[in-house]
Order: C-alpha cells, then sequence, then structure tokens
C-alpha cells in the first residue's frame, strides 16, 4: 500500500473536522426530522471550514495561521466553533429567504424563526471571538519570544543592547 499523499491527509482533516461540526451542531439526520438529512451538507461544512482559517488569517495580530497550526497546536475546540458559527450565518439566510407569518381566526404561524437564530450566532460569536483573539495573541507572544512573529519596539531596543 502507498504512503498517503498531502492531499490524502488534508482529506482525512476536512472529513475528521467535518464530522467534529457535525457532532457538535447535533447534526445528524435522525434528529432532523424537517429536513430529513444532514441540515449541512460536506460542501457546506468544507466551505464553513475554508472561511473559519481565513477569519483566523485574517484576524490581527498576522502570525500565518492554517488548518495544520490549529491542530498540531490543540486549538480545535475554539476552531469548530467559528466553523459552527459560519454553518449558522449562512443558516440564517435561508431561513431569512423562507420566512413566513401567517394568521388567520386567531391562529399565528411562522415558518421559521432567523430572530431566534440571529440571537444564538450573536452569542456564541462573542465568546468565540474573544478565545479566538486570546489565542493568537499568546502564540504570537511565544513567537516573540522564540525570535520570530511580530516584534514590539522594544524587542529591537533590547537586542541592541546585547540583551538577545
Amino acid at each position: 500500500m502507498a504512503a498517503p499523499t498531502p492531499n490524502d491527509l488534508r482529506q482525512q482533516v476536512l472529513r475528521e473536522a467535518s464530522e467534529y461540526v457535525r457532532h457538535f451542531m447535533r447534526d445528524y439526520p435522525e434528529l432532523n426530522r424537517l429536513t430529513e438529512g444532514y441540515e449541512h451538507n460536506d460542501r457546506h461544512v468544507a466551505a464553513a471550514i475554508l472561511d473559519t482559517v481565513s477569519d483566523w488569517q485574517s484576524t490581527p495580530p498576522f502570525i500565518g495561521v492554517s488548518l495544520d497550526m490549529i491542530i498540531a497546536n490543540g486549538w480545535q475546540h475554539v476552531f469548530h466553533r467559528g466553523v459552527a458559527i459560519a454553518l449558522l450565518e449562512s443558516l440564517r439566510f435561508l431561513h431569512v429567504r423562507n420566512y413566513l407569518a401567517y394568521s388567520e381566526g386567531g391562529v399565528n404561524v411562522q415558518t421559521e424563526n432567523p430572530q431566534l437564530l440571529t440571537s444564538v450566532i450573536g452569542m456564541m460569536t462573542a465568546i468565540y471571538e474573544q478565545k479566538k483573539q486570546k489565542i493568537l495573541v499568546a502564540a504570537n507572544i511565544s513567537r516573540a519570544l522564540r525570535r520570530s512573529g511580530v516584534h514590539s519596539e522594544y524587542y529591537f531596543v533590547n537586542s541592541y543592547w546585547g540583551a538577545a
């Protein structure tokens, strides 16, 4: 049997991340009685994973975050919540588009509840952003102490006087 290629390993990482996010969101066909299947297909989960990696890469400090780096450092618990948020944000568009309020004879019916989804996203996002920011700052400090990363102006002053 041939050794796995980097592409094979990447697919395995995406599958594992996808399965973890499905587990976290309880996205199983037997629990989704109304949709009769998964709420988010594999393509949606993969897109959310890429969006979340991009989110980490575009949040200062810019330290060159990758999916491999997230996994190697054990930051999946925060990363997967970011993926869940991306999926819920995408789902919110569907709920808003399909929202229908109907009232007849004193009976009120709503087909979707986008306000509830929005409040859940807001609550999750606040916690996620705080944890993500702490991780990125800690990683940057760790790199600075190892002579790499984004340094402050004090690094050069200390290096000049022989402290390095």
